[in-house]
């Protein structure tokens, strides 16, 4: 992924003030005295402060606002006196996938010496989802003991209960947590997530 440089030297995955804007909009909506630059920028330099985004990226912010109002993703609206910038539907979808794309599970610090068996059953009309379900699977760390059946050594029921409603997989993913496999499957499990 394309980085931005910023100050000090610290570099920002491209995407990320966006996001940031999209989850301070997420926690309702920000005031406005006028709709321009300057004072957009301005109301959430503060909020934006708290997640990480300084204020010598006011520019950043900037550009950010108006792509998201192009893209439809966040709005102005005017009644009376007060002006308001919203999040729109599509914004809350784009968050939504912002959060699916992000979705991690920590590293092995303790191992309490339950498998999570993570199998699931997706008919093929669904196969493109299904192989990015396993891609993300992949990517979290899980290890592919099958085709559709993935294990980790740690618990992560919330993050497939997230992923069964990202998407639309009801009741065609099972979870459970074995203490004991194989032997041969128990030895690999451990080479890969180094344990003891």
């Amino acid at each position: 992924m394309p980085k931005i440089l910023v100050e000090k030297g610290e570099r920002l995955h491209k995407g990320k003030i966006a996001q940031e804007i999209l989850h301070v909009l997420q926690n309702g909506d920000i005031s406005l005295k006028a709709y321009h630059g300057s004072g957009i920028t301005a109301a959430f330099l503060p909020k934006l402060e708290a997640r990480g985004i300084g204020r010598k990226r006011k520019n950043n912010v900037r550009i950010a606002l108006d792509r998201l109002r192009r893209q439809r993703f966040i709005e102005y609206s005017s009644v009376r006196d007060h002006n308001a910038l919203s999040l729109t539907a599509a914004g809350e979808k784009r968050l939504y996938r912002y959060k699916f794309e992000n979705l991690s599970l920590p590293e092995v610090e303790h191992w309490d010496g339950i498998w999570r068996v993570v199998m699931f059953d997706i008919p093929e009309d669904r196969k493109i989802a299904r192989d990015a379900l396993s891609r993300k699977l992949k990517r979290m760390g899980c290890f592919q003991l099958q085709r559709s059946v993935f294990i980790h050594c740690l618990p992560c029921r919330e993050e497939l209960s997230f992923m069964e409603d990202y998407f639309g997989f009801k009741d065609l993913i099972t979870y459970m947590e074995v203490k004991e496999i194989s032997q041969k499957h128990d030895i690999q499990l451990r080479k890969h997530f180094r344990l003891k």
